[in-house]
């Protein structure tokens, strides 16, 4: 029964806002799948309900696994450094080619980019500084306009350097990054190409900032993929069921 939400979620396509104040919470995975509490040590996966997401639980991934001490060296778009810092390109490239417990379809996640294209600079409200699409006010936007952004504000409670009038918070920055590891006080890639330059949007999980960059800089990646994980048999279920139908199908009469 834990797939009806993100059943449904699908099916409407996740383009309404979502209740910001009681938000689903997020469920853990190990890495066959098998559901775990959200900060049970042999959970490698973080399923967001309220997104129909499942995120890498580990937020420096590319240099725990040692990706980035293999691969490191480029330079631009293209670098990676061994502390798992990459260029634009390689970080979509570390995304789009990588499998965690035989699952593959993961990216960077995206950013959707309202009002004029690019950056519309603002303390509240907008896609562009903090705050963005009312996320951390009383009134925000729709869920899926930034899941960096409505995880870090909404899901884990943080709070951006300004408020909506622009003035210091005092209890501002990461505070919470409650169940997931390994989260960087820096910037984090998004998938989405940032149209006031070129470069790519990103979201700053230190002050609460979204905004874009050349994709030359140096940033943090984490993996999203769309729905759950597969559940313990799922897959073997799935694999006898074509199994079966391949078989009836060959013994059709031509």
């Amino acid at each position: 029964m834990r797939r009806t939400a993100a059943i449904v979620g699908a099916v409407l396509g996740l383009t309404v806002g979502l209740a910001v104040a009681s938000p689903l919470p997020l469920q853990g995975r190990d890495i066959n799948g098998k559901p775990v509490g959200a900060t049970d040590a042999s959970a490698v996966f973080e399923y967001d309900p309220n997104l129909n997401l499942t995120w890498l639980r580990d937020w420096n991934y590319a240099k725990t696994s040692g990706y980035a001490m293999a691969n490191s060296g480029g330079s631009g778009s293209t670098q990676i450094t061994i502390d798992g810092l990459m260029g634009w390109n390689a970080a979509r490239t570390w995304a789009s080619n990588l499998t965690v417990g035989g699952l593959s379809g993961w990216r960077l996640p995206a950013i959707i980019d309202t009002g004029k294209p690019g950056c519309n600079q603002a303390n509240v409200g907008t896609d562009c500084g903090y705050n963005v699409y009312g996320y951390g006010t009383s009134s925000p936007g729709a869920a899926t306009l930034s899941p960096m952004a409505y995880l870090w504000y909404v899901e884990l409670g943080n709070k951006a350097l300004f408020d909506a009038s622009g003035n210091e918070q005092t209890d501002w920055g990461l505070k919470n990054t409650s169940p997931f590891i390994n989260m960087q006080t820096d910037y984090y890639w998004s998938g989405t190409q940032f149209l006031d330059q070129p470069g790519a949007w990103f979201f700053d999980v230190d002050v609460g900032l979204q905004d874009g960059v050349s994709w030359d800089s140096a940033m943090f990646a984490v993996a999203v993929r769309s729905g759950d994980v597969p559940e313990p048999g799922t897959m073997a279920l799935l694999s006898l069921s074509l199994a079966a139908l391949c078989l009836v199908n060959r013994r059709r009469p031509v």
